[in-house]
């Protein structure tokens, strides 16, 4: 069968990137790179039958292999390790819209220091398909930790646990029917830094990693999710550091924000105090919508579930 390869430059104009992706040379290599789970590509395609996807594998050699989701018309996702690429799904030669995403990868990648995030070198297909960016749909830009990456939502297993692809703020983006850019990592906080030497949610914010900077995109809504990590802080300390963060979001983003109490209600009487010198923020409480948990901290799916549908309640009069 003949074929087509679309190489990462290729890829960014025929697909609508969602998330922080950046073109960066990985291994000799021009990669579609990114260091967060929930990055996105999605597109439609026609008169095609194969769909072959070729991430390098790409984290750390001493934890498990990073995976990777493919999701074809709104269907279940089917993940992918990426020690196994490439990997091929096959499907009609209908019209159809494909979503590729970050799923998971371990706390043992060194995603800040030493370019073990995730790098998509090419996608290959039929000779005879069409590929093109889906229309742009509302958007939405999620900013928080592991809970909002999509860690542990199936167990305690690194990397084949977790869940980016159906965990809260998927499930939420979902419901809403919108795009969204997933800036999270895993034990971050607004004063802490996280795994994988990535610094704390001020400098993150706008960098990739240490060589990499990145430029907040536009969006409809701004949904923030931190706090959890920082509950070994005072809760003076981190008053003012949540106030200056609040500031520097409103000052990247020209859209509403709206800040959550973690769901474990960490600093809940600092949110409320904080929020409510910020009238333009809106807080969401979290205390009633009885979750479960993997850790007594992470969702688990059942727990996801509702928190993503709870959550596009209170945002779809926002959307």
């Amino acid at each position: 069968m003949l074929t087509q390869t679309l190489s990462a430059a290729l890829l960014t104009t025929h697909t609508r990137l969602l998330g922080r992706w950046k073109l960066k040379p990985c291994h000799g290599v021009d990669t579609l790179y990114t260091t967060n789970l929930g990055s996105t590509l999605r597109f439609q395609i026609q008169r095609a039958t194969t769909l072959t996807v070729n991430f390098f594998n790409n984290g750390n050699p001493f934890g498990a292999a990073q995976v990777i989701g493919i999701r074809v018309d709104d269907h279940s996702w089917q993940h992918f390790a990426t020690n196994h690429m490439p990997a091929t799904i096959h499907f009609t030669a209908a019209h159809h819209v494909i979503e590729i995403m970050t799923v998971g990868n371990t706390d043992l990648d060194n995603v800040w220091l030493e370019q073990e995030g995730f790098a998509l070198q090419s996608i290959t297909t039929d000779a005879t398909a069409q590929i093109q960016p889906t229309p742009p749909r509302p958007h939405l830009t999620w900013i928080g930790d592991s809970i909002t990456a999509g860690c542990w939502v199936h167990g305690r297993r690194p990397a084949q646990d977790y869940a980016a692809d159906t965990n809260y703020a998927a499930q939420c983006s979902d419901h809403l029917a919108c795009d969204s850019c997933r800036i999270a990592y895993s034990a971050a906080g607004i004063i802490r830094g996280g795994t994988g030497h990535v610094p704390a949610a001020p400098q993150f914010l706008t960098h990739l990693d240490q060589d990499t900077v990145w430029q907040p995109t536009a969006t409809d809504l701004v949904v923030i999710n931190l706090g959890v990590n920082d509950r070994q802080y005072f809760a003076d300390d981190f008053e003012s550091v949540l106030r200056s963060f609040l500031h520097q979001v409103q000052d990247c983003f020209a859209a509403p924000i709206m800040v959550m109490v973690p769901f474990a209600q960490v600093f809940a009487p600092v949110f409320r105090a904080v929020i409510h010198e910020l009238p333009s923020i809106t807080l969401i409480e979290t205390a009633d919508w009885a979750l479960t948990y993997t850790d007594r901290l992470h969702p688990d799916q059942h727990g996801s579930d509702i928190a993503g549908r709870r959550l596009a309640q209170v945002l779809r009069p926002y959307i």
